[in-house]
């Protein structure tokens, strides 16, 4: 475009022929918000066929189409717009003139508003490129050219992208990601007919191969299947490969499904995305990351979690999109934008997260911020109160139903004071426990823990305060316990019933822990069963009756009695040497005292002598005097090391029996006198 200077003033003059490629800016730039067609493109043409432009004239025109959301507005509001502007404007000055000061390109998106939208899908693909190579293990090297080797001959013209996460993890983590899923995205082809093409690499090679999962993908709302956009999933050398085609997304507002879903190019795929981090891509076909939105690099390294688009319209669309910013910010310890978080704490997002998504999707996305993979789930917990969906995510009280009357606004902001005093309180235990794992697996890494059930004691850390909301006598009968606050929040989470009993497992051993380590063991007696008491050496009856404390503490938390452990360490005071407590009294059950196994398996130690037995030696004993035997006979097998009577010999068997047998006549002599005396009359 060239620009003459007018003698008379200081505004440029636009030549009238030069009119209409301003005009194909400026639609080009509407066009990328698909609120607009070619038809529309067309109209606004002719609409503007003449006019004056000033700088005035332009801040009018931008305000209006801004408070018209162009997202979501139609034709008449856009159109009327810009002909009612142009039109006061061509009564006071000549069509032979067009004044104004514009800026071209990048200037105009930014003039209007649109600098976060997308590129127009007419424009040429130019990402930004990363130099160099991924660093690569040997495996995902020869994945990758064995995909090259099909490309090559069954499909030339195919662009083969790895898309989102497996990109992101390689630049963070290098050779060392943990991730052995790879999404791949294909230029023009279908994800099916692609992944048909490996296999049938390996057919003519003479390999074996797995079997192709087809999964249909819908092109509508209204479940109109598409061939083209069908994606497939493959297990190439131990890797879960995804194949499926570059698209585009149509959301509406009363879902957070796309109601469409289409053919697109690359750009147009990265910014459907959720967020710029998984927006990058790695070319095989070139060996270059490629960063369409031109944001992703830039984030990642800044360490910032941040949406392609702006944030509110990408919110309102799928609510889904926060939570999983926020798992990714806890899961990589990284900073949400603050435009992002300016949104979520939209009533709109609130809503729409609470009433568009279902329970069993937010369960499942804070299953996530809680696994093992994520470095510090307290921040997912924190960002969660910053944008005031924590009541959302944790209900405390029931749900609404359809029909029921909404709550008043005040209302929710009491339900919204009550969450975020538990929930803080909450916040605070999960950050002394998430603190104290940490120190203890830096300082002490030969220390063995099962990480699968780190995810647990994250739940109960943060929900310790709610279960303290159940008393002690509802949480001893089944049905109150169930009718708690603590097992309706689990189960509006949808968590299996294994989780509940395992979470409850660990709070339910925290007090009887706090109290042993407080009061109840001898601190020179540990260190001597340790050998670390100079001189000190334990006689049997210390030994044995130090294993049956133990044992009696632990044996009901059961399998998470590590858990358990943690929990009551991390709510004592810092000055507590909590770390080497932690280390001695591991050591002193799995090392020393020899309990691991007992714990680990519900069903041990079993009964040396059965019931028929003991009404041997007790004739017509029952009832409490029954559970108190019993009860005797557990304690003599744990201070015996009886621990496994399955497998020892018939002798070894007959000895302990008798020893036990003895030991029983023993203590309960007054009672099997009573017994027989009452037999002879």
């Amino acid at each position: 475009m060239t620009f003459a200077k007018n003698k008379n003033t200081n505004a440029l003059i636009i030549s009238s022929r030069k009119l209409l490629l301003f005009t194909t800016i400026i639609t080009i730039v509407l066009l990328e918000t698909r609120a607009f067609s070619t038809e529309i493109f067309q109209q606004v043409i002719t609409q503007l066929g003449t006019g004056t432009f000033t700088p005035e004239v332009l801040t009018q025109l931008t305000a209006q189409i801004q408070a018209e959301d162009v997202a979501a507005s139609g034709l008449g509001s856009i159109l009327g717009a810009i002909t009612a502007t142009v039109g006061r404007n061509n009564k006071k000055r000549s069509n032979n003139s067009y004044r104004g000061i514009m800026s071209i390109g990048e200037g105009v998106s930014t003039l209007l508003g649109l600098a976060s939208n997308p590129p127009s899908i007419y424009d040429y693909e130019t990402p930004t490129e990363v130099e160099g190579k991924l660093d690569l293990t040997p495996e995902e090297q020869s994945l990758l050219e064995l995909l090259q080797r099909v490309r090559d001959q069954y499909s030339p013209r195919t662009t083969i992208r790895i898309a989102g996460g497996w990109v992101r993890d390689k630049l963070i983590y290098g050779k060392a990601t943990p991730s052995r899923d790879i999404d791949l995205v294909l230029s023009d082809t279908s994800g099916k007919e692609f992944a048909e093409k490996v296999c049938r690499y390996f057919d003519e090679k003479g390999e074996d191969h797995a079997e192709i999962h087809i999964v249909k993908q819908s092109s509508s709302s209204k479940g109109e299947q598409a061939e083209h956009l069908q994606t497939a999933s493959l297990v190439i050398s131990g890797f879960d490969v995804d194949f499926c085609r570059l698209r585009y997304e149509k959301y509406d507002k009363d879902s957070r499904m796309p109601t469409y879903i289409g053919v697109g190019t690359a750009v147009e795929d990265a910014w459907r995305r959720d967020l710029t981090i998984n927006a990058l891509y790695y070319n095989i076909n070139t060996n270059q990351v490629e960063d369409f939105t031109e944001r992703g690099i830039k984030d990642l390294l800044s360490q910032t979690i941040a949406t392609p688009k702006k944030p509110l319209p990408t919110l309102l669309e799928d609510p889904m999109r926060i939570l999983r910013a926020i798992r990714f910010a806890a899961q990589l310890s990284f900073d949400v934008s603050p435009q992002l978080i300016r949104a979520a704490r939209d009533d709109r997002v609130r809503y729409a997260l609470q009433y568009k998504v279902s329970r069993e999707a937010i369960g499942a996305a804070i299953d996530e911020i809680f696994r093992a993979r994520v470095r510090d789930p307290k921040r997912g917990i924190q960002l969660l109160m910053t944008t005031n969906l924590i009541d959302v995510v944790f209900p405390l009280e029931a749900q609404q139903q359809d029909g029921d009357e909404p709550l008043s606004i005040y209302a929710i902001q009491q339900n919204q004071v009550k969450s975020m005093a538990i929930y803080s309180i909450g916040l605070e235990i999960l950050t002394r426990t998430q603190s104290l794992v940490t120190r203890i697996f830096i300082q002490k890494p030969e220390l063995e823990w099962d990480i699968s059930k780190r995810r647990l004691l994250w739940y109960a850390a943060f929900f310790k305060p709610v279960y303290g909301m159940m008393s002690s006598r509802n949480a001893s009968r089944r049905g109150k316990r169930q009718e708690s606050v603590f097992y309706q929040l689990l189960d509006a989470l949808k968590r299996p019933k294994t989780d509940m009993q395992l979470i409850e497992s660990i709070l339910k051993g925290v007090d009887p822990l706090r109290k042993m380590i407080a009061e109840g063991i001898d601190v020179d007696i540990v260190q001597a069963a340790l050998g670390s008491s100079e001189g000190r050496h334990l006689k049997w009856e210390e030994l044995s009756d130090l294993r049956w404390k133990l044992y009696k503490t632990l044996k009901p938390i059961g399998t998470m009695w590590k858990e358990s452990l943690l929990l009551a360490l991390a709510s004592f005071p810092n000055s507590i040497d909590n770390v080497n407590t932690y280390h001695e009294l591991v050591c002193l059950v799995e090392d020393k005292l020899h309990l691991k196994e007992i714990l680990d398996d519900k069903n041990k130690p079993r009964p040396l002598l059965n019931g028929t037995q003991i009404q041997e030696f007790i004739p017509g004993v029952g009832g409490r005097a029954f559970r108190h035997i019993i009860e005797s006979m557990e304690e003599w097998q744990v201070k015996n090391i009886c621990d496994d009577v399955d497998h020892i010999s018939d002798f070894e068997r007959s000895q302990l029996e008798g020893e036990l047998i003895e030991y029983l006549g023993t203590a309960f002599a007054e009672y099997e006198e009573s017994m027989r005396i009452t037999a002879t009359k």
